[in-house]
């Protein structure tokens, strides 16, 4: 493993790269990103990095700290990672503990905290004091969905890497190279991933791609003008912040893809499920243009609502009101 298998980062890779080949290693990074956009890839590859005894092209993969790095079996390397859904004190009392000695076999340990920004507030502040007064040689990688919930005192302190959506090419160049499926399939798994490759791979070995027909069905009784009904399909459905995701995912290629029809467009530009392309072309004549475009405005928001602490209840339901409005005015 090495920093060809992290996609689409050109710019955050060629930095990590220079920072290795030229032994500035910083006490503290934060590596921000959707889950699936490759931060805990990169951070296991950046660490490798870090202790590879390679002079140059680093990590070489070869070398006794690169090949435990990869099999998880370096003790210099250290995961961190929430117990519950939260990082609590204890855990960083811990760590505190672990970093206060030197490294065992390397020149430094290094510390990935996953899911860092579910640190608790008193958990933060203990960590605070760690970045404020370093102790031994110790890198600490903090990987993030929202960078924002960690106190600005600890984003101050450590170098900001936020991971960007893949391209559609270099997606389906690497998905058409490494999995057997079919180009259609392909096509589907991208244009629902949103740019997050690890969310294209989990639509793909999931099934996803045959497995829609509950969000399909919600739709239908949307459109219907079945608000009882489908304000409780979505209670039963929408357990956590990943269902919600899921579900405006779909929503947002859905009505995507009925301003292509609307413009015009040939059947064969929309990746969708035969259903699902029926349902469309039965409701397209029925809504403005304009009105797709607010739905598709209110969606891409609630997709943005989930990095703050806002119901996401209430989103969900103020989309489908929205919706339901819209179809049955």
């Amino acid at each position: 493993m090495n920093f060809k298998d992290i996609l689409g980062q050109l710019v955050l890779v060629q930095s990590l790269k220079n920072a290795l080949n030229n032994s500035m290693i910083s006490n503290a990074y934060i590596f921000n990103g959707t889950k699936g956009c490759g931060k805990k890839t990169a951070a296991r590859i950046f660490a490798a990095g870090i202790n590879c005894i390679n002079d140059s092209d680093k990590p070489c993969s070869s070398c006794i700290s690169c090949k435990k790095t990869m099999l998880d079996a370096n003790p210099d390397i250290i995961y961190v990672r929430p117990t519950g859904n939260t990082i609590k004190i204890d855990q960083i009392r811990e760590l505190i503990s672990i970093t206060s000695v030197k490294p065992y076999e390397n020149p430094y340990r290094v510390v990935i905290i996953e899911n860092g920004d579910k640190m608790v507030h008193v958990a933060q502040d203990a960590f605070l004091k760690t970045l404020e007064e370093p102790e031994g040689n110790n890198v600490f990688i903090i990987l993030t969905e929202n960078y924002n919930s960690l106190h600005q005192t600890i984003v101050s302190r450590c170098q900001l890497f936020n991971f960007q959506g893949v391209s559609k090419d270099i997606m389906r160049d690497y998905l058409t190279k490494e999995y057997k499926y079919s180009s259609n399939e392909i096509e589907f798994a991208i244009e629902k991933s949103n740019g997050i490759i690890g969310r294209a791979i989990e639509i793909l070995e999931s099934g996803e791609i045959s497995s829609d027909d509950v969000f399909y069905n919600l739709l239908s009784e949307l459109l219907a003008g079945k608000r009882v009904v489908a304000l409780s399909f979505c209670d039963d459905i929408i357990k956590s912040k990943e269902d919600a995701l899921r579900l405006f995912t779909f929503l947002l290629h859905w009505f995507r893809n009925v301003l292509l029809l609307k413009n015009g467009k040939h059947e064969e530009f929309i990746f969708e499920l035969k259903k699902e392309k029926n349902l469309m072309q039965e409701y397209e004549r029925r809504i403005r243009e304009e009105d797709v475009f607010m739905i598709i405005d209110m969606i891409k928001q609630g997709i943005r609502s989930m990095d703050f602490n806002i119901s996401i209840k209430n989103t969900v339901d103020s989309i489908f009101l929205k919706i339901l409005e819209v179809f049955n005015d």
